[in-house]
């Protein structure tokens, strides 16, 4: 059985295209490879799943009065969004005030930021240090309670709640403005 010369070329265009389109697609495999590689790369650093992702709020209930003070709770919430647990060992608080019938003035190293003259607390380590930390499990929004009192004589307290991430020493704050008034409806 002979072999004609244009069967032997259609013979080896078929091998040698079929070796081609190997190459081809296998290239183009490796390519789709090394692009996968570098966005899952990229990705995890920026999403970096292992990172704590706390959202983090303070808020503050007055009861009373009672004597010359209203009793205040201080309420620091951690809502855990990450996918480790997360550790407190401190949550400070730092409340200011501003006295009833005081005039409002500018804080003066940050115009036009209201000045809260009168230091009502400083900087209050509100995990207690026999308990070492405080945890919040990932998915799990936990509040905090701290309770104290306020003079009846304040109008007005800004609170500054701040923690410290364990791995980065990043610090991460909550600040906001109360009215001192006595909480009504309230259901916690």
């Amino acid at each position: 059985m002979s072999v004609s010369t244009s069967q032997l070329k259609k013979s080896y265009m078929d091998e040698h295209t079929k070796n081609l389109t190997d190459v081809i697609l296998s290239s183009i495999q490796l390519l789709i490879l090394i692009i996968s590689a570098v966005w899952a790369y990229f990705r995890f650093r920026k999403e970096d799943p292992l990172r704590p992702r706390i959202e983090f709020d303070i808020d503050c209930k007055f009861f009373g009065p009672q004597g010359n003070s209203y009793l205040t709770s201080f309420i620091a919430t951690a809502n855990n969004k990450g996918n480790v647990e997360h550790r407190f060992t401190q949550i400070r608080l730092r409340v200011l005030g501003i006295k009833t019938g005081e005039p409002l003035t500018e804080f003066e190293k940050y115009p036009p930021m209201a000045n809260f003259p009168q230091e009502l607390m400083k900087e209050v380590n509100i995990v207690p240090a026999e308990f070492e930390y405080y945890f919040v499990r990932p998915g799990v929004k936990q509040a905090f309670h701290y309770v104290t009192q306020t003079p009846e004589n304040i109008r007005f307290v800004i609170v500054r709640a701040t923690f410290k991430y364990q791995e980065t020493d990043e610090l991460h704050t909550a600040e906001k403005v109360f009215e001192v008034k006595v909480t009504k409806n309230d259901k916690n």
